[in-house]
């Protein structure tokens, strides 16, 4: 037998193009990047192709002079979205040929990826995105020890969008100039540029991928341990106004410095507190199963909260000076008694707390393929009458409206896809919030819906909105299509949307789902955070067709507890999507 066998394969040359974007340098919200890969560059690598670019988060005009007695924005940490990085600035992406053909096109686009990231991920994962993308992963450094969920937006020492400052007292104010640009280098999750096949650039005469920037009011988000309403557990502890005396403020008692109890990692170092020198404070007790706040109140004025004037270290301790000493009216700050959190007010008190960003230096990152014999052979075909036929798989997002009064809703979905695969249907919160809504998660949806002690954050709202899914008190669902319900029976969710279980059919149906989506489930961690609904339409590699079915989703809300938030379903149907190339023209077969 001869260890020599003939074969077709082909010598294959590549190498790495960067294409900077064609309509500017800098963008802003609510502008489009385009890039046009030229069609002398005829073929390429999807996967080992790279979107490059700078963002720079622009905070609003701080009060200058005299915080105290002025009324507006204050200093605090601010960053991406957490799970998506640089991913969520990508509201829709669309790709057309150089005859304006559509060829792609997947709207709310940082949604799809939001799923896939929370869904498709592990540890190796979020660290290699952290390391590339503009997200932030869990860091050890800045890790609760109350018991409370681990979180990836409390980066405090190493936070990519934001200067790493050093020494062991920080006492200059927090200004625009803190915040330093962070490169990213993303892959861009539709059909065509995650494929494992070379593209035809050429053969379509080349093609033009545009993204459209989000909104300012949906892409920033504060420290999770300076947040009230997110993991108050996570927050610095009020230990006294001494390092050793924890009953050191009476009722009605004033002080203008206090030291933080050594949990949540506040062992003295200022890079690892969560607050900044200039922001706005205020503090919380917890005890038994309530709570009650405590105000922070000018000394001798009625009016204004007093600022970080230093954060330093002091005896192993975390040592906080305001600007002006403080009265906690009618109550004292006995943490030997009840646990008592620090939380950042700056947001909360601003009459509007309006960020912006920057996006510049853009380039896309190509790896161009070249085989002489091969693109030859092609064209040859080509003049022969042959055709040329590129398979992907895509998504197309179908979107529903649905009042928070509805408790049923039959929810129609118009497929009009031949090689379909799965949809994944996404309820995400339709509320249109303001920035400081957002970034505050004062009144977003509280994904925890225990009080007390039995929340180990105690509150947990999303500052997600519009990106992840929501479950809101649902109790089961059921699709409708080809005439019959599908499953037979109707998938409870009561334990998922309460909150105290998982309910296990539903996860069974959302991992088939994201099978045939080519989304490893990794983890399930997050199927409450991210609550999705899923249904696969074939297993293995066939396809269901989905032209002239009338298909529905059907749920139903029939809890104690009424809905509390309008939705916007954003319905992701997976389909083979065909690119038909003949002569001089390219037909896409959906």
């Amino acid at each position: 037998m001869s260890y020599w066998v003939a074969s077709d394969k082909i010598p294959v040359q590549q190498k790495s193009v960067s294409i900077p974007a064609e309509n500017g340098t800098n963008y802003i919200a609510g502008q489009e990047i385009r890039i046009r890969i030229d069609p002398s560059l005829k073929l390429f690598n999807p996967l080992g192709t790279f979107l490059q670019a700078n963002v720079k988060i622009i905070p609003p005009t701080y009060i200058q002079s005299n915080p105290l007695a002025q009324v507006g924005a204050t200093p605090t940490k601010l960053q991406l979205d957490g799970e998506t990085g640089f991913q969520s600035l990508c509201r829709s992406i669309r790709i057309h040929d150089n005859s304006g053909v559509l060829l792609e096109e997947i709207d709310s686009y940082n949604t799809m990826v939001s799923m896939v990231y929370d869904y498709k991920t592990n540890d190796s994962l979020r660290n290699k995105r952290a390391l590339t993308e503009g997200s932030t992963a869990y860091d050890s450094s800045a890790r609760g020890t109350e018991g409370n969920t681990k979180s990836v937006v409390n980066t405090n020492k190493n936070n990519p969008y934001s200067e790493n400052q050093a020494g062991t007292i920080e006492n200059a104010s927090w200004k625009a100039s803190n915040f330093v640009d962070c490169k990213v280098t993303i892959p861009l999750h539709t059909g065509i540029m995650s494929n494992d096949r070379a593209f035809p650039n050429g053969m379509v005469g080349g093609i033009t991928i545009t993204i459209l920037l989000e909104d300012n009011n949906r892409v920033f988000r504060q420290m999770d341990g300076a947040m009230r309403y997110r993991r108050l557990t996570l927050n610095p502890q009020f230990l006294g106004k001494t390092s050793s005396d924890t009953a050191s403020v009476v009722d009605n008692g004033s002080f203008n410095e206090f030291f933080l109890v050594q949990s949540n990692s506040q062992h003295g170092e200022p890079q690892s507190c969560p607050f900044v020198v200039g922001e706005r404070i205020g503090f919380q007790r917890w005890f038994g199963n309530s709570n009650a706040s405590a105000s922070l109140v000018a000394f001798n004025s009625a009016s204004g909260v007093p600022v970080i004037k230093t954060i330093e270290q002091s005896a192993g301790f975390t040592k906080v000076t305001l600007n002006s000493s403080v009265l906690i009216v009618g109550k004292g700050m006995n943490s030997a008694v009840d646990p008592i959190f620090a939380y950042s007010r700056s947001v909360e008190d601003a009459p509007s707390y309006d960020p912006t960003y920057l996006v510049s230096d853009v380039n896309l990152i190509v790896q161009e393929v070249t085989s002489e014999g091969y693109e030859k052979d092609m064209m040859q075909r080509m003049k022969e009458g042959g055709s040329i036929r590129y398979d992907f798989l895509s998504t197309t997002c179908y979107k529903y409206s649905q009042l928070a009064s509805d408790r049923v809703a039959n929810i129609r979905i118009p497929i009009q896809n031949k090689f379909c695969k799965s949809i994944l249907a996404i309820p995400t919160d339709a509320t249109v919030y303001t920035s400081k809504q957002q970034i505050n998660a004062s009144n977003t949806y509280e994904i925890k819906h225990t009080v007390g002690r039995l929340n180990p954050d105690f509150y947990l709202r999303s500052n997600r909105s519009g990106l992840e899914g929501i479950s809101d008190f649902i109790s089961n669902y059921q699709f409708l299509y080809d005439g019959r319900l599908q499953p037979s029976r109707q998938v409870p969710l009561t334990k998922v949307s309460t909150g105290d279980s998982i309910d296990a059919q539903h996860l069974i149906e959302l991992d088939k789902a994201l099978s045939q989506a080519d989304i490893k489930g990794h983890s399930l961690q997050r199927f409450n955070q991210n609550f999705i609904i899923g249904r696969a339409l074939a297993l293995g590699d066939a396809v269901y067709d989905g032209r002239n079915k009338d298909f529905s989703l059907q749920v139903n809300y029939n809890e104690v507890t009424p809905p509390t938030k309008n939705k916007l379903w954003c319905m992701y149907v997976y389909h083979i999507r065909s690119l038909i190339i003949n002569g001089n023209s390219v037909v896409v077969d959906v």
